[in-house]
């Protein structure tokens, strides 16, 4: 056969060759795999994503009521305090009884609707007549000096005394004695009397020290009043000793006016 027909004939079977190899993929549908394209794990590190500096973070947020925190949680042993940390504690001033406190619970009773006269002086032979206040004798003999007060509520009625006995230079004792009728209808006139005399001749500072767990001197009158009618006793008492250097002594009897009580302090 002659070569210039072999030739073209042979570029031609190629060529058509080439164009169906390139033409039938182009027909077939896409493959779809479901192996993994790569089971080796990136050694890439996972980037992290930021809040732009010019970002902000919305306000309406809310934190979820159901959260729990876990009941577990200790604290560390080893935790110290400061040793420079103060911790402040109000100083108690012992107040040194004496005559002259006349008139000081005169004008703290006046601020909470009592009335107190001014004192009456007694010595000598008017102390047995006017001051006789304990069954002991050796006590009742020690008295050289007595100063005596009346106490009126707010409508005049007069409800009691207080006295200071002791030395001519001050008193050792100071005694509040108030009268109430069958139904305690006097008590408060009683609470406002005995606090007034602590806070004027012991300290202000009951509610700091809370003696015997009493949370004011009229917890202390409402324990005794309640023990007083539960025991059905005719006489009970309370005391406390210690609160700002005094002995504090209050005392409830049942008589024929209704009860008598007592309040006395001492050094």
């Amino acid at each position: 056969m002659n070569k210039k027909i072999i030739t073209p004939v042979i570029f031609g079977i190629a060529t058509a060759i080439i164009l169906i190899s390139i033409l039938i993929p182009l027909n077939q549908k896409p493959i779809t795999i479901t192996e993994p394209i790569n089971t080796k794990p990136s050694t890439k590190p996972i980037p992290i994503r930021e809040f732009p500096t010019n970002a902000t973070i919305p306000t309406n947020a809310t934190i979820p009521t159901n959260a729990t925190i876990p009941t577990n949680a200790t604290i560390p042993t080893n935790a110290t305090i400061p040793t420079n940390a103060t911790t402040h504690v109000k100083p108690i001033t012992a107040i040194d009884l004496s005559y002259g406190s006349n008139s000081i619970l005169k004008s703290s009773l006046a601020a909470k609707g009592i009335s107190m006269s001014n004192p009456l002086k007694f010595s000598g032979s008017s102390i047995a007549k006017y001051c006789t206040f304990f069954g002991d004798a050796e006590k009742q003999k020690s008295i050289e000096y007595c100063t005596s007060t009346e106490l009126k509520d707010s409508n005049g009625k007069f409800f009691g005394n207080i006295h200071m006995v002791g030395s001519t230079d001050s008193p050792n004792a100071v005694l509040g004695i108030i009268q109430t009728d069958p139904f305690m209808t006097g008590l408060d006139s009683v609470k406002i009397t005995y606090q007034t005399m602590v806070e004027s001749l012991v300290c202000d500072c009951w509610q700091d020290k809370t003696p015997g767990n009493l949370e004011s001197v009229s917890a202390w009158i409402d324990a005794v009043k309640s023990h007083h009618l539960e025991a059905k006793k005719t006489t009970s008492n309370s005391d406390i000793s210690g609160l700002a250097q005094k002995h504090l002594f209050l005392e409830v009897t049942t008589n024929t006016d209704g009860y008598l009580w007592k309040f006395i302090i001492t050094n």
